[in-house]
């Protein structure tokens, strides 16, 4: 098809990034999938046989690797009209004694793998009616119980996200934020403590959310179905939280 759309999502191996890029499969999008792991973007190639999915190695953290990879999808003359910053970690443990390094990490790994390739594709220019959605944390507005590096760079990101949707909009880029509550998916961390100690988590849940259930990766999903469609094009700088009402 001549005029298909193209899609970038950083983070798009595993967990919540490989349901959304199912999603945009399903879409028949051209997918473009970043990540550092290479084991899992081969084992994802292999699982999902579809011509429209690309996959590159790359840290995101990294500003030369981001150059790089965007230098290839440009070279291949590929238009990108979504990106979706997704890449990030959460898994950090905050200490006294540690505490310059857990921040740098967090910073790293939930902020930077935004920024990067956000600035690294205004600078290529390869973009059309393009739409941004970068993917933070309820753990942004210090809800829940997440490390102090982890919310602040999430709070960060956030905040990112509503101020540089002033800049992008005079290129005529739309950015919005989205972020999830406590997700259940399998083999998360989350899925993990339910299977040890189910009536514990449920009345975690039950105390805490409003809605008393899960955020599920379809309610995710669905907001980014908003976010993408003709619908939201006068949205701009905001973040949507998923998360059930969590205190």
């Amino acid at each position: 098809m001549k005029n298909k759309k193209n899609v970038v999502i950083c983070g798009g191996s595993y967990g919540l990034g490989l349901e959304i890029t199912k999603y945009f499969l399903k879409k028949k999008i051209n997918v473009i999938v970043l990540a550092r792991n290479k084991l899992k973007l081969m084992e994802i190639k292999k699982k999902i046989k579809d011509k429209n999915l690309e996959i590159y190695k790359c840290d995101l953290s990294i500003l030369q690797e981001v150059e790089n990879v965007f230098s290839k999808i440009k070279e291949r003359k590929k238009i990108i009209n979504y990106l979706i910053c997704n890449a990030g970690s959460g898994k950090l443990e905050y200490t006294i004694n540690k505490k310059y390094v857990d921040y740098k990490k967090a910073y790293e790994q939930n902020l930077f793998t935004a920024i990067n390739p956000i600035d690294v594709l205004m600078s290529k220019k390869n973009f059309k009616n393009l739409k941004i959605i970068t993917i933070a944390s309820i753990a942004g507005y210090f809800k829940g119980n997440a490390p102090l590096p982890y919310s602040l760079a999430k709070n960060s990101l956030i905040n990112y996200s509503k101020q540089i949707s002033k800049e992008l909009a005079k290129k005529k880029v739309i950015i919005n934020s989205v972020s999830p509550g406590h997700i259940f998916q399998k083999n998360n961390n989350w899925y993990k403590k339910y299977i040890i100690d189910k009536t514990k988590i449920k009345k975690f849940i039950n105390t805490n959310v409003s809605l008393k259930r899960f955020c599920l990766t379809r309610d995710i999903i669905n907001v980014i179905d908003f976010l993408i469609s003709k619908n939201s094009n006068y949205i701009t700088g905001v973040d949507i939280k998923v998360d059930g009402n969590t205190n």
